[in-house]
């Protein structure tokens, strides 16, 4: 049965791909070609030998790997259903990157058609959507949701939903390493020792895109997040191993999960702390033309030096999910590298031009200007020589969303 197409384009076709208002000579390039695939969106087994986070069978049963850094794969709105996945192979792992979703028709029976509750937590930092007919139980450091006893269901308890904060202090080993990331590694090198490989369990979940190691057990799940000095699990657990139903009430659960406010702000130590302080200045004047550029995949736009050339392709970095350069010639040195990446702003002098706010973070001859506009976090680097350019192309970020 057909239901209505639900679309989401999360790239530009390489031979469309040029954005609006380049400068002369400007370009974009990207080394990978799209193409389409159509199936039933599965979990990855947690047997499974291959990387990736999702898998997709088509109707020959024949499995592809999948693995998508834009777009959350285990919305309830994809899995279980027939789809149609835009991106390409990735051939140094055979997991085909994932950059767009069209859903062809809904196959699954038991999706959640309750009235949900929004529920926020500003003591742990989040807040969800439930099923009304769950019950919600705040327990201080964490939260715990209990599903309605099934009719069809004669043993076992409840499913249970629950959500734990606990603190995990991480200080990264190099300035420009990721810190999401490698907190999740060093928190599962700690505690979770049967993970061989972190990285093969890397998802997206929650309205955001956050990053997160998922572990998948038949219907049970575990998903951990890293926040600033603390550590989230979302737990799934099934009373009744053989009953599903409730599952996809988890997952609508688990893609509304979204970071808040503290109703006291949290430092890195999990202690808290006084807000930070903010310098004021004043954006630098140049003479310099800026030319406009715009990003469909991430809905942003931004300015650059007229008179430069600028280039995008996947990032080599990690916990940046794109890197654009921009050189004064077609083939020319970096000067500029710009960089969308995950997490929330990170600790350094927070900068205030007006309404522009940034955070500065100085690395000796080389600094690094980070800001968040709407549900992005946008880094922009280069030598300190460069720093009014930096700042400038900073402030002139704004979001396409709904434009």
């Amino acid at each position: 049965m057909f239901n209505k197409k639900i679309f989401i384009f999360s790239v530009v076709l390489m031979s469309s791909i040029f954005f609006s208002g380049c400068g002369v000579g400007g370009f974009f390039k990207d080394d990978a070609d799209i193409t389409t695939k159509v199936g039933v969106l599965k979990d990855k087994p947690s047997d499974a030998t291959y990387d990736g986070t999702h898998i997709l069978v088509d109707e020959k049963d024949n499995i592809t790997p999948l693995r998508s850094l834009i777009l959350n794969l285990g919305s309830n709105e994809y899995l279980e259903n027939k789809v149609q996945v835009m991106g390409f192979m990735n051939t140094k792992d055979d997991v085909f990157e994932v950059s767009g979703v069209s859903v062809m028709e809904v196959l699954s029976k038991d999706k959640t058609d309750k009235d949900l509750v929004s529920y926020k937590n500003t003591d742990l930092g989040f807040e969800i959507n439930y099923p009304n007919d769950w019950a919600l139980e705040d327990l201080g450091d964490s939260v715990v949701l209990t599903a309605p006893t099934l009719k069809n269901e004669t043993v076992g308890k409840p499913d249970v939903v629950t959500i734990l904060q606990t603190p995990f202090v991480f200080d990264p080993t190099a300035p420009n390493k990721d810190s999401i990331d490698d907190a999740l590694f060093a928190y599962a090198d700690k505690n979770l020792p049967k993970m061989a490989d972190p990285s093969s369990y890397l998802n997206k979940v929650g309205e955001d895109l956050l990053d997160a190691l998922k572990i998948s057990r038949n219907n049970n799940e575990d998903v951990y997040l890293y926040r600033n000095g603390l550590i989230y699990q979302i737990s799934f657990v099934a009373g009744n191993p053989t009953v599903s139903e409730h599952k996809n009430a988890y997952n609508e659960i688990l893609s509304s999960f979204k970071f808040t406010g503290f109703t006291s702000e949290i430092s890195d130590s999990g202690d808290n702390s006084e807000e930070p302080s903010v310098s004021e200045e004043t954006l630098p004047v140049s003479d310099l033309k800026f030319s406009v550029f715009e990003s469909l995949p991430f809905k942003f736009k931004g300015e650059y030096p007229a008179k430069w050339y600028y280039s995008g392709e996947k990032a080599s970095m990690q916990g940046s999910s794109y890197h654009y350069s921009f050189t004064e010639t077609s083939d020319g040195k970096e000067l500029i590298g710009l960089d969308i990446v995950s997490g929330d702003l990170p600790s350094g002098k927070n900068l205030k031009f007006g309404a522009f706010e940034c955070v500065e973070i100085d690395k000796g001859d080389q600094i690094a200007i980070y800001v968040k506009v709407d549900n992005h976090t946008f880094l922009l680097s280069g030598n300190k020589q460069y720093r009014d350019i930096i700042l400038l192309m900073s402030s002139k970020i704004s979001s396409t969303q709904g434009v």
